[in-house]
């Protein structure tokens, strides 16, 4: 079986896919790219996941036996603590053992060039012929250094936010890292910075305590009836390798991405004083344009996965970059995902305006408008594969939900746009065998209808 990069690495099943052999063959193949650069330097770190610390380790040892200079984490490290290391520290790029928010069962490698930014298709693609050539450089003498990482990332946080914000009206936060590499990392900064933490799933636990690693409305159940329990302030999560966010408000009610993303993009702009673009993936809800409109701030859309998203942060300003899935950056930050910047945003938000992200939610809605959002994920079958492709293609459905479609674009995947607004997004997952539909309308009855249609397709 052909190793295949997605929207961000490779990732496999647990000894069927993902193997300690093949894992060696793609450290062998990014070593060879970056030794052909010119680049004998690199990161390397891994998530909490079964035996990523151990491949992080042997990892190093082999890039080092190539003559790299190669500096390991000292423990289970965030991804986007890695990105800020190779910036840091001036290296050729990140090697990291993580399979993200994917079930238990998943591991995966994940390459990061120099700019910290995850690695453009050219490159993936690179990795992938090496990898099928059986390429690696020759042996030479290297050196693997094991730092610390989380403390130099932690300590430039106050570059991009205020403690004293957050000391001036310490808040009440629970706090759930899904058993992965930020716990103590979060809610440590967040205790020294004030706030009364109460952490819950953060011990190390490879099957994440039966859960699925993601941090959305289903996942955060527990983080919710602990947030309504202790009558906190908000409540906050991470996946795995913290660079998704989670967030439940002082009800205990989810926050969608769709609709956090566009108040942040306000609190930065306005009270940040941030400029640049908003920069959102296609699977976005379109709050963000609307706000993004009423700043004078540019929008632009681009396809799904934090890579497109990147590049855009490294081609031009950007003030905020994100998309639904919980992924998020800002300008003059790294150009990846930083879960738990989000988080922190969130927390000082509430601190500065002394009012709750729902409270702050429901007056951005009487302003701009409210949409509605939601996702399918259907595992993917031929037969499912071949009904959705036949749905979706040109003229074939007319309307969704009783609503006409006006016209049908194809960035990335395949989304129909509907009379009157809304739209309906179809595409492949490019981390998990799963078809995604993706849902906005301007009120949940149509939402729900156009549920039902689209569930008519797949069975």
């Amino acid at each position: 079986m052909r190793i295949a990069f997605g929207t961000s690495g490779w990732r496999g099943i647990i000894a069927r896919d993902f193997t300690w052999d093949r894992v060696d063959m793609v450290v062998d193949a990014i070593a060879s790219l970056l030794a052909a650069q010119g680049r004998r330097s690199m990161v390397v770190g891994g998530d909490t996941r079964f035996l990523s610390p151990e491949l992080a380790e042997a990892a190093a040892g082999r890039i080092a036996g190539y003559g790299f200079t190669v500096v390991l984490s000292d423990r289970p490290t965030p991804t986007t603590v890695l990105s800020h290391a190779v910036r840091r520290l001036g290296l050729g790029g990140v090697i990291n053992i993580t399979a993200s928010h994917n079930p238990f069962m998943y591991n995966g490698v994940k390459f990061s060039p120099h700019h910290g930014g995850p690695a453009g298709g050219e490159v993936t693609s690179a990795i992938e012929d090496l990898v099928s050539q059986g390429a690696a450089p020759p042996p030479g003498e290297g050196s693997v250094r094991v730092e610390d990482l989380i403390s130099p990332y932690a300590a430039d946080l106050p570059k991009l936010l205020d403690p004293a914000v957050f000391r001036a009206r310490p808040q009440r936060v629970v706090y759930d890292p899904f058993n992965g590499t930020s716990s103590g990392l979060l809610d440590g900064i967040l205790r020294d910075w004030g706030s009364a933490v109460r952490t819950i799933h953060d011990r190390r636990d490879p099957l994440f305590e039966g859960r699925h690693p993601e941090p959305n409305r289903k996942g955060l159940a527990d983080l919710s009836a602990e947030v309504v329990r202790s009558r906190a302030s908000i409540g906050l999560s991470n996946d795995g390798d913290a660079d998704r966010f989670g967030i439940v408000d002082e009800s205990g009610e989810f926050v969608s991405p769709h609709d956090y993303l566009p108040l942040l993009l306000e609190y930065l702009v306005r009270e940040k004083g941030m400029r640049g673009a908003a920069v959102r993936s296609v699977s976005t809800g379109s709050l963000l344009d609307r706000v993004a409109s009423s700043l004078g701030i540019e929008l632009v859309e681009t396809p799904v996965g934090f890579k497109y998203l990147g590049a855009c942060m490294l081609e031009r300003e950007v003030s905020l970059a994100g998309e639904e899935s919980g992924g998020l950056s800002v300008g003059g930050h790294v150009p990846e995902k930083d879960g738990i910047l989000a988080c922190l945003y969130a927390v000082e938000m509430v601190c500065r305006r002394n009012a709750g992200l729902g409270e702050q939610l429901r007056d951005l809605w009487s302003r701009f408008g409210r949409l509605y959002h939601r996702r399918l994920d259907i595992d993917l079958t031929d037969d499912i594969r071949e009904s959705l492709q036949r749905a979706f293609g040109e003229g074939s459905m007319p309307s969704v939900g009783g609503t006409a479609v006006k016209r049908r674009d194809t960035i990335d995947g395949v989304r129909l746009h509907l009379e009157g607004g809304g739209w309906v997004l179809m595409r492949m997952s490019g981390t998990e065998p799963l078809a995604r539909l993706y849902m906005e309308a301007p009120s949940s009855r149509l939402l729900d209808s156009m549920e039902a249609d689209l569930r008519s397709i797949v069975g």
